[in-house]
């Protein structure tokens, strides 16, 4: 009975895994969509939007993550419009892509900060479809303005920090892939800190200033 048990649970964790005899090759289809006011409905300019393909493998407890196959970011325009790019193939060493493929962060001081992926499938051969798109192309984001006290509002944008955390795990120089994201967040945290209230949003001094190079150099263009 233990022998078929191990067997059993041998098998599920095999059938939640890629086939690893041949290499995953991924690519993505453009990304397009508007950010507007939820109030207004008016467009919102100045957004700072992230995306990246988080790839993750399969364990008896669920998927873990082992890095990201891409990190893209883009702004805002006037009409409240976001686009990144198609890219790819691109070949996979380690891990498939689940549903952060892609993760969206979606960030403007004094809103409600979005973090947004693809509708979760357990469907293996939609999670390891070659060419990936996003649940968001091609609509209209609403984001609401946050009605609370700064204090509550530090505590709401941890979860941002959260999302960031993803894209920094195991690369230490991942923050000059979103530049624009950091200097904003930045900014953020500074006020919190002027005002003395705890905040978990990264400081451009909390960056790694070794083989990456100087975030304050590498970052000053983007801080004007």
């Amino acid at each position: 009975m233990k022998q078929l048990l191990r067997i059993l649970m041998l098998g599920y964790v095999l059938a939640g895994l890629p086939a690893c005899a041949k290499p995953l090759t991924y690519s993505a289809e453009p990304i397009e969509a508007w950010v507007i006011d939820a109030a207004t409905k008016k467009p919102l300019e100045g957004v700072v939007v992230t995306a990246n393909w988080q790839l993750e493998e399969g364990t008896l407890g669920g998927n873990v993550q082992v890095g990201q196959l891409m990190v893209l970011e883009a702004v805002t325009d006037k009409s409240g419009r976001f686009y990144f790019p198609a890219w790819g193939p691109l070949k996979v060493a380690k891990g498939h892509l689940v549903s952060e493929d892609p993760q969206l962060l979606i960030f403007k001081s004094g809103y409600q900060s979005l973090r947004l992926s693809n509708q979760y499938t357990s469907d293996r051969e939609l999670r390891l479809r070659p060419v990936r798109r996003s649940d968001w192309n091609g609509k209209t984001i609403e984001m609401k303005s946050f009605r609370g006290t700064s204090e509550e509002y530090a505590r709401h944008l941890s979860f941002l920090h959260t999302g960031i955390n993803s894209i920094f795990y195991r690369d230490k120089c991942a923050w000059k892939k979103i530049p624009r994201m950091v200097v904003a967040l930045d900014k953020q945290e500074t006020f919190f800190r002027n005002a003395k209230i705890y905040s978990s949003l990264y400081s451009i001094n909390d960056l790694p200033n070794n083989e990456c190079g100087s975030p304050k150099e590498l970052l000053r263009e983007f801080m004007l």
